[in-house]
Parts: C-alpha cells; sequence; structure tokens
C-alpha cells in the first residue's frame, strides 16, 4: 500500500503574482494611470502651450547627456579591445 499523501491547499492568484502576463500588464497600466491622475491633480496647470514647447527647445542634449556618450565611447573601446583578445587567443590556442 502506498502512504497516503497529504495535499496542501490550495491558495488563489494574489495580485502580487499574477497567473499570466495580461494580468500583469493591466496591473502596471492601471498603477500609471492612478499616478498620471495623481501627478495631474498635484502640478500647476501651464499658462500657455507656448511657454512649455520653448522651454523644451532651449535643452541643450550633448551637456545633459554628455555623460551617457563618454559611457558608450568607454564601452566601445573596451568591446573592441576584448574582441581582438578573443581573436589574438583563438590563433594561438
Amino acid at each position: 500500500m502506498t502512504p497516503s499523501k497529504t495535499r496542501r491547499p490550495v491558495k488563489g492568484r494574489s495580485a502580487a503574482n499574477p497567473s499570466n502576463y495580461s494580468q500583469l500588464y493591466k496591473q502596471s497600466e492601471q498603477n500609471l494611470l492612478q499616478a498620471a491622475a495623481r501627478a495631474a491633480e498635484a502640478a500647476p496647470v501651464a499658462s500657455s502651450g507656448a511657454a512649455a514647447q520653448r522651454l523644451s527647445e532651449e535643452v541643450d542634449w550633448r551637456t545633459e547627456y554628455g555623460f551617457v556618450f563618454a559611457d558608450l565611447r568607454r564601452l566601445l573601446i573596451i568591446s573592441v579591445a576584448l574582441f581582438a583578445a578573443i581573436i589574438l587567443i583563438g590563433f594561438f590556442l
């Protein structure tokens, strides 16, 4: 005779552990909509759309993202050096 196995009680799915991707996306969409609604209530209303557009045109992207370009350049140099080292090691081994 086989020993009787005790079964664990089946728990329902919680919101923190969705059973499929659509539930996960629905939750994230709901969270984004709620956050946007809270931000819209808290943010002051702009006086005109032209002022907001003028502020976005004055941004100097080269200075704002200079560190990103420097990191990308450094990453490119390191990856080229490692790729060359792999090829050189391949010839000798």
